[in-house]
């Protein structure tokens, strides 16, 4: 029955179910065992027969440990227990009697002799419903007892008064360190002055470690008690609260928490034993969960007092404010194992340290974060600084410099008076960007007016200059319209097609009874032939820009001339330019968009914010058709790669947009025919187009707040531009695009980097 494996002084018999009908020749075995120093007899179907046989005969034997759980004892068996208890040279160390139905009476007992042993230093009387009557005697004995560490007494029927009685035992205990109350009753009363007690001896305890309080019904109101107590205990290193209406966090603290339920406790472990399952929850116990006290180091020259946070992983990556002291700062903080993430931040601009590896993650981690009163801000981090915090082995007795439930440092930051940076285009990124003006219009109107054939359409040289006239008049309207049609044909060569036009003379309800289909392609083939040779941007089967000015007259002359509605081809420009075509041309100017939502600080200040990805990002898709020596250029084959590769195409922005907003993008040229610039797109207009393409596929985001609102005040005269959140929220799709380098170490702006971007201190009592 006895195994050979083992110790030769030990015997492990615990669920063999040997009952008291082998009880009677184990015992008598016991007699020919030479030295036995542990035994363990768990669940083994033993009642008071049995267990006495066995029992008795261990008065020769030197045990350490005994194990009786799960089975039932008796008076007489009892009695064996407390000779081996009170022996002159008692050997005894562990004792488990868990679930062993012994009486009140019995637990007194035991109590009185341990009083007077020094050799016990494990008890478990777990599971023996255990009331007030056996709580007075344990308080005796915990006053008087100077070698028990750890008492097991979960799942008895322990209420507040118990309870009580027993923390009062430990007032004069400087020995147990380890104290297991779960699964009692100790909140069920109404009376808060037991759970006062409580709190207050735990207010005043310096050598217990480990306690366990999970599942006693302990209400809101007893834990914010329990609360005020543990705030001045720095020395109890693991404390379990699952099952109530409170939790503990990594730095110790008891925090009350209404949403708790009991059934969120279902896994939980037992501090006394071994876990049994290989569930793994974080309970913030730094003893369970092997925490190691580890010291980081964040050093900066010329800090000049600005403060510098830790953000934990355990802490929910909430800042906590760092210790300065010769350039250096340092924070020591407790840690669960494993493999720790954090990083670092300088005011409230997060960021990570050269001197601890890093780790990249695919989809940045968005959380808000409270650097001080007033100051929340929101943080997308893709990079973090990790370490491995190994277990070390348990020591009760090991000293903390990180002692728990200490109030971090609370940062206030200093009163100073701030004056806006002013804003305008000459300091922003789009300063070289070369807008429209009447200068620049008039010249691409003289080029195409004298390219064209109109000159010899236009006999009457009066009417000529009339008509010259008027078309520069409203040449800003046709040169957007035309815009907007040539970069819906999907050729890079901007030019309108057949269709394209149809469609926009359809728009202007040109086409009816008077001017059909077949009248567009006598005008059409008219115009569609260049006037000269060499014009190397002339696809010849579509509209370039001269030619769609020309064909719009020599169209108003074939509608209202040929038809006698109007005299000459003057009053039938005029008439279909007024009355059709200029309204629906005033649709597209797409101007109307750049100065009201693009040229503003908004987006500004978040293109400078990630003006490294953006550099990055447009390095890697230009330069495909650059020819040697000359400058890098984006071709609309690589926009659209870049488009694809961002994420950006989506069911309102088409690979048709995506065009648009390249062609909207560009700089005005006034020779489109000979030179190729206007499809050469630089890096400021590259800046353009990524914004409407934001701007037309929007953002699934639901914006709380924008991180430069979180300046409040500071922030109110700035536009309420929405175009520059949708920016930021893609910026995480374009660093993607980026080396691995920056992507390891690219850190996203928060409301203080808009902020210094923004202000600056001010100079009036300078």
């Amino acid at each position: 029955m006895v195994n050979n494996n083992g110790l030769e002084n030990a015997i492990d018999l615990h669920f063999f179910s040997i009952g008291d009908s082998y009880a009677h020749a184990f015992s008598e075995g016991l007699k020919h065992f030479k030295s036995l120093e542990s035994l363990n007899l768990r669940s083994n179907r033993l009642s008071e027969k049995g267990a006495y046989m066995i029992l008795s005969n261990l008065d020769n034997h030197p045990v350490r440990y005994l194990s009786l759980n799960d089975n039932i004892l008796g008076e007489r068996s009892f009695d064996c227990i407390l000779s081996i208890i009170r022996s002159p040279k008692p050997y005894l160390k562990h004792l488990n009697l868990e679930n062993t139905r012994i009486s009140a009476g019995n637990v007194v007992a035991l109590a009185g002799a341990l009083g007077i042993n020094h050799s016990l230093t494990f008890l478990s009387l777990a599971k023996n419903n255990l009331n007030i009557g056996p709580c007075k005697a344990l308080k005796e004995m915990l006053r008087c007892n100077d070698t028990l560490k750890k008492l097991d007494l979960h799942w008895n029927c322990i209420r507040g008064e118990g309870a009580a009685l027993i923390f009062e035992g430990l007032t004069d205990n400087r020995y147990l360190k380890a104290l297991d109350l779960s699964w009692n009753s100790i909140g069920c009363s109404k009376d808060f002055s037991f759970m006062d007690r409580i709190s207050e001896n735990l207010s005043k305890q310096t050598y217990l470690k480990h306690l366990d309080l999970s599942h006693n019904y302990i209400s809101p109101s007893e834990c914010e008690i329990l609360q005020k107590g543990l705030e001045n205990n720095h020395t109890l290193l693991g404390l379990h609260v699952v099952g109530n209406s409170c939790y503990v966090d990594s730095k110790g603290f008891l925090i009350v928490d209404l949403d708790r339920k009991p059934e969120e406790g279902h896994f939980f472990k037992r501090i006394i034993e071994p876990q049994q399952h290989m569930r793994t929850s974080r309970m913030n116990c730094w003893i369970c969960e092997g925490w190691k006290e580890v010291t980081f180091i964040w050093k900066m020259k010329f800090a000049h007092g600005d403060p510098v946070f830790l953000h934990l992983e355990c802490d929910n990556y909430q800042p906590e404010l760092m210790f300065y002291e010769k350039d250096t700062f340092s924070l020591t903080r407790a840690v669960p194992q494993g493999q720790i993430r954090f990083f670092f931040s300088h005011f409230s601009e997060a960021t990570v340290s050269k001197e601890y590896k890093t780790e990249s993650k695919k989809v940045p981690y968005e959380f808000e974060v409270t650097f001080w009163e007033g100051c929340t801000v929101p943080l997308k981090m893709v990079i973090f600084n990790t370490l491995n915090s190994e277990k070390d082995p348990q020591h009760y007795s090991q000293i903390f410099e990180a002692k728990p439930r200490i109030k971090s440092m609370v940062y206030i930051p200093p009163e100073e008076e701030l004056e806006r940076i002013p804003w305008s285009i000459p300091i922003s990124l789009f300063k070289d960007y070369r807008f429209i003006d009447q200068t620049l219009l008039s010249d691409c109107f003289e080029f195409d007016w004298n390219i064209s054939r109109l000159p010899g359409l236009i006999k009457i040289p009066l009417q000529q200059s009339q008509i010259k006239e008027f078309l520069h008049e409203h040449y800003e309207n046709i040169y957007y319209a035309y815009k907007t049609l040539s970069s819906l044909g999907g050729s890079e060569i901007f030019s309108i097609g057949s269709n394209v036009l149809t469609d926009f003379l359809n728009e202007c309800k040109l086409i009816d009874d008077l001017f059909g289909p077949s009248d567009i392609g006598v005008n059409w083939n008219a115009c569609i032939t260049p006037k000269e040779k060499g014009q190397i941007y002339n696809p010849g089967n579509a509209l370039v820009r001269y030619e769609f000015l020309e064909i719009l007259v020599r169209i108003a002359n074939d509608r209202y001339v040929r038809n006698k509605i109007c005299g000459n081809i003057l009053d039938a420009t005029r008439k279909m330019f007024l009355d059709y075509l200029i309204p629906i041309m005033k649709t597209y100017d797409t101007s109307i968009w750049r100065n009201g939502e693009y040229l503003c600080e908004d987006v500004d200040l978040v293109f400078k914010a990630h003006k490294i990805i953006l550099d990055q990002v447009y390095k890697k898709y230009s330069g495909k058709k650059t020819l040697p020596g000359q400058k890098v250029f984006m071709c609309m084959e690589e926009f659209r790669d870049f488009c694809r590769d961002a994420r950006l195409e989506n069911e309102r922005c088409t690979a048709r947009e995506i065009d648009l907003a390249f062609s909207l993008a560009m700089m005005c040229q006034v020779d489109e025919l000979h030179k190729k610039r206007h499809i050469e797109m630089s890096y400021v207009e590259f800046l353009e187009a990524f914004a409407r393409v934001c701007a037309t596929a929007g953002s699934a985001k639901k914006y709380l707040k924008n991180e430069k609102d979180q300046i409040k005040d500071l922030y109110m005269s700035v536009s309420v531009s929405k175009v520059h959140q949708i920016i930021e929220d893609v910026m995480p799709n374009l660093l993607r695009l980026c080396p691995q380098s920056l992507r390891e170490s690219f850190v996203f702006p928060t409301a203080e980097t808009y902020k210094k971007m923004m202000y600056r201190k001010s100079t009036k009592n300078s």
